[in-house]
């Protein structure tokens, strides 16, 4: 399993071992803070005021295809929330 990002709806999906690798590309891209993870409907992931709606960037789990198998736990979405506020700090 990996963790699986794609940067809105135009962008591709990379694929990570490490959730501080993901969260580095999340800072690269100008993610900027989460306003809501998405759970359900258009996907999984995070809202974000740069990437909202039908636009928001995927996050999750998946398998070798970028094939969803579950979402991040409380956890590791604690652990995302705080890498990407320190940046903004």
């Amino acid at each position: 399993m990996f963790y699986w990002i794609r940067i809105g709806d135009t962008g591709s999906y990379e694929s990570f071992d490490d959730l501080d690798d993901a969260v580095d590309c999340l800072n690269e891209n100008g993610a900027g803070k989460i306003d809501h993870w998405v759970d359900g409907g258009p996907g999984i992931g995070i809202d974000t005021p740069n990437f909202h709606g039908h636009d928001f960037i995927s996050l999750f789990w998946g398998d070798n295809a970028a094939n969803p198998i579950r979402s991040l736990t409380r956890w590791e979405q604690a652990h995302v929330e705080k890498r990407l506020a320190e940046v903004l700090n």
